[in-house]
C-alpha cells in the first residue's frame, strides 16, 4: 500500500508529463505563421486550380511563383518572367486575403485569372488553399511548397 510520501512522489514525477503532453499541438506545420511568414519562405507551383467547377490546373504546369517580403511577386516559367505585386490583408470581418496584381504588359491570359482578391480557406507550411467568389462564379487556387 501507498504512503502520502510515495504518492507525492508520484505525482511529482508524473505531471511534468501530464503538462508536455497538454502542450502539444495537433496544428499542422505553419498553421500558426502568418500568410505572409509562410509565402515567403520557399517557391510556389499551383496545385490545384478550379474555375466554376472546371479544373484549369494543367494551364499553369511548369509556373513557379515567389514572393517576396517586400511585396513583389514573380512568376517565372521556361524562362519567361512576368512581375507583379501581392499584399495579405484582413477584411471587415477578421478574414484574411491575399491580392495579386500582375504589372507590365504581355501578361500571359493564365495569370490574370489570379488577379483578384483571394480569401485564405487553409494554411500549412506548405500548401495554401485560396477561394474567390464573384459576379463570374468560385474559383479555388491550391498552392503548393516546392
Amino acid at each position: 500500500m501507498m504512503n502520502m510520501r510515495n504518492w507525492s512522489k508520484l505525482l511529482l514525477l508524473a505531471f511534468p508529463l501530464f503538462i508536455a503532453a497538454c502542450s502539444k499541438s495537433d496544428d499542422p506545420p505553419g498553421a500558426n505563421d502568418t500568410l505572409t511568414t509562410i509565402l515567403t519562405q520557399g517557391t510556389w507551383t499551383v496545385h490545384s486550380y478550379k474555375n466554376n467547377g472546371t479544373d484549369e490546373t494543367s494551364n499553369y504546369a511548369g509556373y513557379v511563383f515567389t514572393f517576396n517580403t517586400n511585396g513583389s511577386l514573380m512568376a517565372e516559367k521556361t524562362g519567361n518572367n512576368t512581375s507583379g505585386t501581392w499584399s495579405e490583408a484582413t477584411d471587415y470581418y477578421g478574414k484574411t486575403t491575399l491580392a495579386l496584381t500582375w504589372v507590365g504588359g504581355g501578361i500571359p491570359v493564365e495569370l490574370l485569372k489570379f488577379q483578384v482578391d483571394w480569401m485564405l480557406k487553409s494554411k500549412s507550411s506548405t500548401l495554401v488553399e485560396l477561394t474567390n467568389t464573384g459576379g463570374s462564379g468560385t474559383s479555388e487556387l491550391h498552392l503548393h511548397k516546392q
